[in-house]
């Protein structure tokens, strides 16, 4: 068994300040790019933009990429205060061991799959409303959900692209865990370690992937601090999201935002309301990237704050999934406590809708509760 270091009313209480604080820095992260957009828009830039687009290529589909470049830096360079202030929180709070070369590194990787990320959006959204201007809308729902559905189907090797994944050599847990997931009915492939103790001491545990190509990923600080048994309560909730089918059920939703957030765009263009551009102004016109891109970040983020109310359903489902796939419920407890004294991150029933888990407080409550009822 791991020994706590830290009491746990003073663990709660570094917890709940360091996670206000990382709220902040999220909120700044938001709204920092939010402004550059407005100022690009109001100085005029996305105008040069435009007419730059033009001079250097004739095709539609490369000036809509020539526009996203510049809109991309100036939002990027929003961000980076933003992203500085969550790396001193989590330098203050013990948190990261990276060294600010390390970091910035980083940060980059993050922005160059973020310029990708949202130049595929972009190029669907103005593609989709140029091939099919009555339809377009429903298109570019569509095929943004796919898009998204691409990248969590990806999101083992994205991972490899910040931290070292490697097969788990823990062959007694690797067999445990494998006769979990049979007993879940839950296919999965390779199980592997997420190597991340060099960076940090957070710990997480994953079911990543869909089908065949479904992975377990586990943080070698998860394994180096939870018991087996803790470790294999973890996975048991992860692997009840894939036997509750909660990643199609997100994705569907998903979808269907997706879909109205674009028809609104679309209603918004029709009828002469983006902002930086005349009010005669369709998909053809360059000048509607901002705006678009303005809006479609509002929407979004709307859009999460729908989904987490979904997601904290499904890990409550999760949670109970894996107390009865287990058949007990200490091992989850004292995980959940270990994990929150890893990660620090602590919030009160009242701040739950700002995030896509219900309090850990919460959870062990509903824990305890099972575990009486069923003479645990």
């Amino acid at each position: 068994m791991v020994t706590v270091s830290v009491p746990a009313r003073e663990t709660s209480g570094i917890g709940l300040t360091y996670t206000k604080r990382l709220r902040r820095a999220r909120q700044l992260r938001f709204f920092g790019p939010l402004l550059a957009i407005v100022a690009y828009g109001g100085l005029g830039l996305h105008q040069w933009s435009a007419l730059s687009a033009k001079v250097l290529s004739n095709n539609f589909y490369v000036q809509v990429a020539v526009c996203w470049v510049p809109l991309w830096a100036i939002c990027t360079a929003a961000s980076l205060p933003a992203l500085w202030y969550h790396f001193y929180l989590d330098q203050k709070f013990g948190l990261t061991k990276s060294r600010l070369s390390t970091w910035l590194l980083d940060s980059l990787k993050g922005k160059g799959l973020a310029f990708i990320l949202g130049g595929a959006i972009v190029e669907i959204a103005f593609v989709s409303h140029k091939l099919s201007p009555a339809h377009g809308w429903l298109w570019a729902g569509v095929l943004c959900s796919l898009l998204f559905l691409g990248m969590i189907q990806l999101f083992p090797w994205l991972l490899s692209l910040f931290y070292p994944v490697a097969p788990l050599k823990n062959d007694p847990l690797q067999q445990r865990l494998n006769r979990l997931a049979m007993k879940a009915g839950v296919r999965v492939g390779i199980i592997s370690e997420w190597r991340i103790s060099g960076r940090t001491r957070q710990a997480n545990a994953l079911v990543a992937g869909i089908g065949t190509s479904r992975r377990i990923l586990l943080t070698d600080t998860l394994i180096a601090e939870l018991s087996e048994d803790e470790v294999e309560a973890i996975v048991g909730h992860e692997l009840g999201h894939c036997a509750l089918h909660h990643v199609s059920q997100r994705v569907a939703l998903q979808g269907v935002m997706f879909c109205g957030i674009f028809w609104l765009i679309n209603l918004a263009v029709d009828n002469g309301l983006m902002l930086f551009v005349s009010e005669n102004s369709n998909w053809f016109d360059l000048r509607l990237l901002p705006g678009f891109f303005l809006f479609w970040s509002c929407g979004y983020i709307y859009c999460g704050v729908i989904l987490a109310v979904l997601a904290r359903r499904q890990e409550k489902a999760a949670d109970l999934y894996c107390w009865k796939l287990v058949a007990r419920v200490e091992p989850f407890i004292t995980a959940m406590r270990k994990i929150t004294d890893l990660n620090l991150m602590v919030f009160d029933k009242n701040s739950e809708w700002k995030y896509s888990h219900p309090s850990t407080s919460d959870r062990i409550a509903a824990a305890e509760q099972y575990g009486k009822a069923h003479g645990q």
